[in-house]
């Protein structure tokens, strides 16, 4: 298990005080996201150290889960809606989530801005202003908001943000919205960024979105089915925008939008957009899955939905359904039949298990590991 505090040994305890009572300088912290590095070491005991189940486990980034004394299995707990109504509940449920998880999970939300506000109840993010407004603010500014959200997400247990948006957008869905920075793509880049420093730096994961880019298609892909039928160029110049962040983020959300030069699928469904993603160094998330629309769309079964955002090599497959909910999908099952289904899946499962858990330790959740 995982102790929230390291425990020093009597020698290490005496050396210590000796030190400070001496007017010795403390010993210096370990860096902390996102200047550490992962412990590759670690990171493989950990990976190797779990069951099938559970290294499926943490490929899910799921709404909370409809026990509430059952273990905890997935990698990431979503917070969206009413979860965080009441900031106290919201506190309890994340300690006890923790506390019944084997492997610390992501507490993950979106604030974003503006209206989009998950934790507008906290006194320090009442007034915290749009993407559009933070746009005309200079960059330290907007990194100072970046941290206050950070520091106020840490205040509740969440520790990673569905935030900022790179979008680039001067007009259609994003602009409308109020979501998008600018159409700027040089603005784009300094002000996203400069969010997700703030953020990094204050200890929480920052996911950009909505990989490779919303642009300034009218269309909002949670209701109809939206295409771009840009250049591949095009396509990989929107997703430039994202890549002056790439150390400040923890990785991407990637888009429901059919980019037609890559195929016919959603982003989230084309192995070459997910491995463009991969590029940033960072994990590579869906958007929620569960969205009925996207199944409809493809003209497949939603079970089907999920099977092909692992193939196409996604590391967090997010869904707005409990994980263990009655009405919703087995996504245990699907995933763990998939993998056991072909040696080269079972391949990939680790992979893509190996790069949340990097991601976990660049974070702190896996000091203290033990099995």
């Amino acid at each position: 298990m995982l102790s929230a505090l390291p425990r020093l040994s009597p020698p290490l305890l005496l050396t210590l005080l000796l030190s400070l009572s001496a007017g010795a300088a403390p010993p210096r912290k370990a860096p902390r996201f996102p200047e550490r590095e992962p412990d590759a070491a670690r990171v493989e005991r950990v990976l190797q150290s779990l069951s099938l189940r559970e290294k499926v486990g943490q490929l899910l980034l799921a709404y909370p889960q409809v026990g509430k004394e059952t273990p905890v299995e997935v990698g990431g707990v979503l917070f969206v809606g009413g979860t965080l109504r009441k900031l106290d509940a919201a506190r309890e449920r994340i300690h006890s989530s923790r506390e019944r998880a084997r492997v610390p999970p992501f507490f993950a939300v979106d604030i974003e801005g503006g209206g989009f506000n998950r934790l507008q109840r906290h006194a320090s993010l009442k007034t915290l202003p749009s993407a559009r407004e933070l746009a005309a603010m200079e960059d330290a500014e907007v990194e100072t908001w970046g941290g206050r959200v950070g520091k106020a997400m840490l205040d509740v247990g969440l520790n990673m943000n569905l935030a900022p948006v790179f979008d680039v957008a001067s007009s259609g869905h994003m602009f409308r919205n109020g979501r998008a920075f600018s159409g700027d793509p040089a603005l784009v880049q300094r002000k996203a960024t400069a969010f997700a420093r703030g953020l990094a730096r204050a200890g929480v994961a920052a996911i950009g979105k909505h990989f490779p880019g919303y642009g300034d298609l009218d269309a909002d892909s949670d209701h109809v089915r939206a295409l771009a039928d840009w250049s591949q160029e095009r396509v990989r110049q929107e997703a430039s925008a994202f890549r002056a962040a790439d150390r400040f983020l923890g990785g991407v959300m990637m888009s429901n939008i059919v980019y037609t030069k890559f195929g016919p699928a959603p982003a989230i469904l084309e192995p070459s957009l997910v491995a463009l993603a991969h590029e940033g160094g960072g994990i590579a998330v869906t958007d929620d899955v569960a969205i009925a629309a996207l199944a409809e769309h493809l003209g497949t079964a939603r079970e089907e939905v999920v099977r092909r955002a692992f193939l196409a090599g996604n590391d967090l497959i997010l869904t707005t359904e409990p994980p263990d909910w009655s009405g919703g999908l087995d996504y245990f099952g699907i995933l763990t039949t998939l993998a056991q289904s072909d040696p080269k899946h079972l391949e990939q499962l680790d992979a893509a298990v190996r790069r949340v858990l990097r991601l976990k330790d660049r974070m702190g959740l896996l000091d203290g590991w033990t099995e």
